[in-house]
Parts: structure tokens; sequence; C-alpha cells
């Protein structure tokens, strides 16, 4: 039986096997420094990314500052 969900990240489906925020960005290859989340327009800490659990269907957006001016 697969524990798969269906998140929204930044408005594209995707298909999901992990439980938290961190799972998340570890599943996308994200770095933990330089970014924001939000899940369903609600800003996520960073202090509480390895204990917020996503659930199917929810909006997670990913927001990733850029160097230069």
């Amino acid at each position: 039986m697969s524990n798969e969900i269906t998140l929204y990240v930044n408005d594209s489906p995707l298909s999901f096997l992990g439980k938290t925020v961190m799972d998340l960005l570890y599943q996308l290859d994200k770095p933990s420094q330089g970014i924001a989340v939000a899940i369903d327009q609600t800003v996520v800490p960073k202090s509480v990314w390895a204990t917020t659990m996503l659930e199917s269907d929810m909006n997670v957006f990913i927001f990733e500052s850029i160097a230069g001016g």
C-alpha cells in the first residue's frame, strides 16, 4: 500500500511519498538556505519544516531568493 499523495507545488501537481515540508524539500533537491515555504497561503517558519505535516491537495509555494540587482 502506497502512502503517496498529490500536492500542488508552485501550481504544478506533484506525487509525494514523504510526510513533512523537509521531506518535500529533500525530494525536490532544494537547499534549506535562501528559500521560504508557504502552505495554502500561510508562510511556514523554517523552525517547523521538519514537523509540519503535508496532506493531499495542499498548495505549497516555494520561494527562492535570487542574488543580483
